[in-house]
């Protein structure tokens, strides 16, 4: 197990997404400004209960990013831009003296890339769609090379419940994600 800070968000990140953050409190930005010195990562959990400024409780889920470009804003906002990169699941948390919430984690396997089934047409089609409703969220997205980019890009994009992310997040196998995802897409389109 590993000790890494952890950054609650209302929205979900996945692996080879990049989202960009705006940081205003003063423990993120010691985080950010820790993580480019040392050239180190953070993680970015899914919030279950509190909201983003204040003491959140998480889900036991998350998604280790590194920042890939930062600039300073206006009135103290810090811009900053990251990746996610591996999946890890929090065995503790506890919070810093600075109120910073820490998490013991253990790294989830990476999964052994596999092609984009012949029969992913439909889902494939979808993610266009949807890519092309969130281009104001200046979202983005490594491309669509392999059943891991294109269930992690569908699951970032589809209007999910919580639980539904968290579950997607923490299966190994990208073909059992996009199985689960055309199961699940008329449901969820729904809801």
């Amino acid at each position: 197990m590993q000790q890494i800070p952890l950054f609650p968000l209302s929205v979900p990140l996945y692996p080879g997404v990049a989202l960009p953050l705006r940081i205003f409190e003063q423990r993120y930005l010691h985080l950010v400004s820790e993580s480019l010195k040392s050239e180190s990562g953070f993680g970015v959990v899914l919030i279950r209960s509190g909201g983003e400024v204040g003491n959140a409780s998480v889900w036991p889920l998350g998604v280790y990013v590194h920042i890939v470009d930062w600039s300073q804003g206006e009135e103290g906002l810090l811009h900053v831009q990251v990746v996610g990169r591996r999946r890890f699941r929090i065995n503790h948390t506890e919070r810093a003296e600075d109120g910073l919430l820490l998490g013991d984690v253990e790294w989830l396997p990476d999964s052994t890339p596999r092609p984009i089934p012949a029969d992913c047409d439909g889902l494939l089609a979808v993610l266009e769609e949807l890519k092309e409703r969130a281009k104001d969220l200046s979202l983005k997205f490594d491309n669509v090379d392999s059943a891991d980019a294109l269930s992690w890009q569908l699951a970032q994009l589809l209007p999910l419940e919580d639980k539904a992310r968290v579950d997607l997040l923490g299966l190994e196998d990208p073909l059992a994600r996009l199985a689960n995802i055309a199961e699940n897409l008329d449901r969820w389109s729904r809801e």
